[in-house]
């Protein structure tokens, strides 16, 4: 998905965020990995790709009944065994909160994760 035709797709489809929140229920880590570095690469595409992003992460929330929409990228990075997983999650966390436009939003983001302890498994990772 290197290329702006297929993130294009993605942007204009909203249908795809129920394929990329299917794809995040695997157990396979390397599709995990794969699905948020897409989710990545949308976040500093344009402002509906960080919107496809943050649809994908809701329609995950309502498919597995999780309460906050964050969890699961905050749950895979407790739970990855790799280094290069762990790395693709914290630049997801990253480009979703540098992508927010509003310095409200992005506040409400930060503390969305850090509500989700994200504080003290980033000093587990040292």
């Amino acid at each position: 998905m290197d290329s702006h035709v297929g993130l294009d797709y993605i942007v204009d489809n909203p249908d795809y965020c129920v394929k990329l929140a299917s794809a995040l229920e695997t157990a396979c880590p390397s599709v995990k990995k794969r699905v948020v570095e897409l989710l990545s690469a949308l976040c500093v595409y344009s402002q509906d790709g960080r919107q496809r992003a943050i649809d994908t992460l809701h329609t995950y929330q309502e498919r597995k009944g999780e309460r906050y929409r964050l969890r699961v990228v905050v749950h895979e990075l407790q739970k990855a065994t790799t280094e290069d997983y762990q790395t693709a999650l914290l630049a997801f966390i990253n480009c979703l909160v540098i992508s927010t436009p509003v310095l409200k939003d992005r506040i409400r983001i930060r503390n969305e994760f850090i509500g989700l302890k994200l504080l003290p498994i980033l000093n587990e990772l040292r």
